[in-house]
């Protein structure tokens, strides 16, 4: 029961909490609990993944998780632990001077089919640290 309200608490997250003029997103993706079926298990894995747009809104989102699952374990008396990749993916943002430049100067040389502007997305890369130690 407790995983389970776990899991609807944090879908609140995002909609509740971020404001709809910024991104983020709180996906549970996997959760175990038990090998029977006839039997109330004792520990449940509950695993996911949160992505933003910029790193205050990604690191204000873990803030909002572990707020979550804390007070969620607590008011069903359950004890938790929560962890984090130490390594998290920040988002990857490029340069937009570094992008007009080379659209200028290299896209003479290209087809305009290989250079898009395209809209950001959520997805998670390790090009991501690349991008914070050199603009990219």
């Amino acid at each position: 029961v407790t995983a389970s309200a776990l899991v609807m608490n944090l879908q609140t997250i995002v909609s509740r909490i971020v404001s709809p003029l910024e991104a983020g997103v709180v996906s549970v993706t996997m959760m175990s609990a038990g090998d029977a079926f006839n039997v109330i298990p004792s520990v449940a894995t509950i695993r996911g993944t949160i992505r933003a747009l910029s790193t205050e809104m990604l690191l204000s989102l873990r803030d909002r998780v572990s707020h979550m699952v804390s007070t969620t374990s607590e008011m069903h008396r359950c004890n938790y632990t929560l962890t984090y990749s130490p390594d998290y993916y920040p988002p990857t943002v490029n340069d937009p001077e570094l992008f007009n430049s080379f659209s200028k100067n290299v896209g003479k040389l290209l087809s305009k089919d290989w250079i898009d502007d395209i809209e950001p997305t959520m997805g998670g890369e390790d090009f991501s640290f690349f991008g914070e130690a050199i603009p990219s």
